[in-house]
């Protein structure tokens, strides 16, 4: 472990402070989106701008790679971030923010197919595996410990906008002055829509559904959390026991799927995350304690539901297909994920704050149902090679090359 982090620790260190920022800017949207009196609709075409900037990044960032190398566009995207997260506190508009988002969307997703690229460059068929956790396990912790950040000003101010920058800003330092090689990049291979439904219709649809479910939980949680009144340091909490629960809920549910029938893991975790979003339509009438207990219970089974959906898809692959479906996957999860908050974002115009659970309501519930349909319709695969491994929702092409039931890479 420690030769590994050896020659890794600058790709560490600065994907960290990358975490530490996006954690916080995140939450530090929807409440100022809240503070300043923005509608839901428009609150949700804001979030969802940051999906459509995340899925158009995902889409052309690799031919950017390819033509002037990963450094360059790295310092530039870095950059853009930096710059694009100040803009919030200079143009306090929906629309701005809209396309300000978009901005931030396209920043983030190519520093994080480019971080990936980097560290399966560095990885071996020994290795990968190794790093993958380290690597979510960096997701967690930062992104989790950025809430917290939010505590340090008052969100109408100007401050935490400028941590945020300067947080992207020093995450170039570590990397760039590192003896970092270029890896070799390469255009993902995408299977079609049609084609990886006919391979597993539950993965399609769970992909989608991840998408719906998730974009809503991080992108409208704060702005939920805020209609509830809840305070700034209660908003951390709320947001850190969703991060928490969800990467502690990775092992015990990865170790339930490779021993049972992953379709009834993933129907069960999408019932009871419906039924706790039933719960939820109580939360006014619940003290603090058991409404925080209730949400981790709820992102204990809500959050897995990625790798989940993965880790059944790839049971009716060969080690080959992976990576190329992976890439369709994380399509299908930004479709979802740009549909998602502007139909919570209606939901709560029609329901107020109650509207953010009964749609997540209908999300998990429906998912439950048409995986319960699928189970009549599929016999279990037998013989599976595949096993669940813990992958953060924004995993790309690249970082997916390092989960190790993936095909072995060559290395000389």
């Amino acid at each position: 472990m420690f030769q590994i982090l050896q020659k890794t620790w600058a790709l560490f260190l600065g994907f960290a402070l990358i975490s530490l920022g996006h954690g916080l800017q995140g939450t530090l949207i929807g409440v100022r989106s809240v503070l300043e009196g923005f509608s839901f609709v428009s609150s949700g075409l804001i979030i969802a701008g940051y999906y459509v900037g995340y899925l158009t990044g995902a889409l052309t960032i690799p031919i950017f790679l390819q033509r002037v190398g990963h450094i360059r566009v790295f310092a530039a995207l870095a950059s853009l971030a930096s710059i694009a997260i100040l803009l919030h506190s200079v143009f306090v508009h929906p629309y701005s923010w809209l396309f300000i988002r978009i901005l931030t969307g396209i920043s983030l997703s190519g520093i994080y197919v480019i971080m990936e690229s980097w560290l399966n460059e560095k990885s071996t068929n020994q290795t990968r595996g190794q790093l993958l956790s380290i690597y979510m396990i960096c997701t967690f912790v930062f992104v989790g410990a950025g809430q917290f950040l939010l505590n340090l000003s008052n969100p109408l101010e100007v401050d935490l906008f400028i941590l945020v920058s300067i947080l992207l800003s020093f995450a170039l330092l570590p990397i760039l002055l590192s003896n970092t090689e270029q890896p070799n990049t390469e255009s993902p291979k995408y299977f079609s829509l049609k084609e990886f439904y006919s391979v597993s219709p539950l993965g399609f649809v769970a992909a989608l559904a991840t998408g719906l479910s998730h974009s809503a939980v991080f992108g409208y949680g704060a702005i939920y959390a805020s209609t509830i009144n809840l305070s700034l340091f209660q908003i951390s909490i709320y947001m850190t026991i969703i991060t928490a629960s969800g990467a502690l809920s990775q092992w015990p549910i990865g170790y339930l799927s490779d021993r049972i029938d992953r379709r009834v893991i993933l129907i069960g975790v999408s019932f009871i995350a419906a039924f706790l979003c039933l719960v939820f339509t109580l939360a006014n009438f619940m003290p603090l304690t058991i409404f925080f207990i209730v949400t981790g219970l709820f992102a204990f089974v809500c959050l897995p539901m990625y790798s989940l959906a993965v880790a059944h898809t790839n049971d009716f692959l060969q080690p080959n297909e992976i990576v190329s479906a992976s890439a369709t996957f994380g399509i299908l999860i930004g479709i979802g994920s740009i549909i998602g908050p502007l139909i919570v974002s209606v939901f709560m115009e029609i329901l107020g704050s109650f509207g953010f659970y009964i749609y997540l309501f209908f999300i998990h519930g429906l998912l439950g149902l048409f995986g319960l349909y699928r189970m009549t319709q599929r016999t279990k695969p037998r013989d599976l090679e595949s096993q669940y491994t813990p992958l953060p929702r924004n995993i790309s092409p690249a970082g997916m090359e390092m989960n190790p039931i993936t095909e072995p890479t060559d290395e000389e």
